[in-house]
């Protein structure tokens, strides 16, 4: 399904970020979907062999990560999905990113900031958990081109004003190589992609439908993550969608290009998307 690309914001900049947030029902808090068994099996193997890297805790996180596994148990059950018990023993932020396809981080308000004080991220987009955990919002957002000019205010301000029952949703995107869900932090260079097919192999739109939510007891925000990834051809049969994305990338300028690098394949994807855009599908 992708319903959500019909979600993506594509709107021409500058600004060129937005908060974007919607509110958000909380039937609709999680997203289960048949790739839930295989993605659950990707989490559990990368919590069994690279823990170190996908998850990070502070002191101070066990009573807000237990609430967390309540709620995200009790939403479980509520829409039918059989949920094992927990092993007493583990982390309970560990037990509850088991249960979900989604990403969970918890924010706390520390010494009069909003701190990442724990997080199971086993599928980010070019981060680390364990590089950003005992950052402030600040901190974790640093390496976003425009982020200090264009969004830090408004985003210090929406969480200190996220209320228990007014949860909400926004989604970002970026264009890369790959379909795979855990994208290791840029190591090296970055990769450039010889040339993109005519069907737009090999890469993907990769989505991130993001969520935030007040914990009741203990005063917490969670942050969910759930990655979604369609591959971009099927902007083919969206030329409408193309024309947009294509509005929007044309934009950029060279900090943002830096920043959203599609696998250094921006230029060429610029002129897919002109081609397809234009009603004519590339076939070269």
């Amino acid at each position: 399904m992708t319903d959500w690309l019909d979600d993506l914001r594509l709107e021409s900049g500058p600004p060129f970020l937005a908060m974007g947030m919607h509110a958000l029902r909380l039937d609709e808090w999680l997203i289960v979907d048949d790739d839930r068994a295989a993605d659950l099996a990707v989490k559990a193997d990368l919590l069994r062999t690279d823990r170190a890297s996908v998850f990070a805790a502070m002191d101070g996180t066990h009573e807000a990560s237990a609430e967390l596994l309540e709620m995200v148990r009790e939403w479980l059950t509520a829409h039918g999905i059989a949920v094992p018990t927990s092993d007493a023993d583990e982390h309970p932020l560990i037990a509850a990113a088991r249960l979900v396809q989604e990403d969970l981080a918890l924010l706390q308000y520390v010494d009069g900031e909003w701190v990442l004080t724990a997080g199971a991220i086993c599928f980010p987009t070019h981060w680390t958990i364990g590089d950003k955990v005992g950052l402030p919002l600040e901190g974790v957002h640093a390496p976003v081109a425009h982020y200090e000019s264009e969004l830090r205010e408004k985003v210090d301000r929406f969480h200190d004003r996220l209320a228990v029952d007014r949860p909400a949703w926004r989604r970002n995107w970026i264009v890369a190589d790959t379909n795979a869900l855990h994208l290791r932090a840029y190591g090296g260079p970055i990769h450039h992609v010889p040339v993109i097919q005519p069907d737009g192999s090999p890469m993907w739109i990769r989505s991130e439908r993001q969520t935030l939510r007040r914990l009741q007891q203990t005063d917490a925000i969670v942050f969910t993550v759930r990655v979604q990834r369609a591959p971009l051809g099927v902007l083919l049969e969206r030329p409408d969608l193309a024309g947009r994305m294509l509005a929007a990338t044309r934009s950029w300028d060279a900090r943002k290009r830096m920043y959203a690098s599609t696998g250094g394949a921006l230029d060429q994807l610029n002129e897919w998307l002109e081609r397809v855009a234009g009603g004519a599908h590339p076939t070269t």
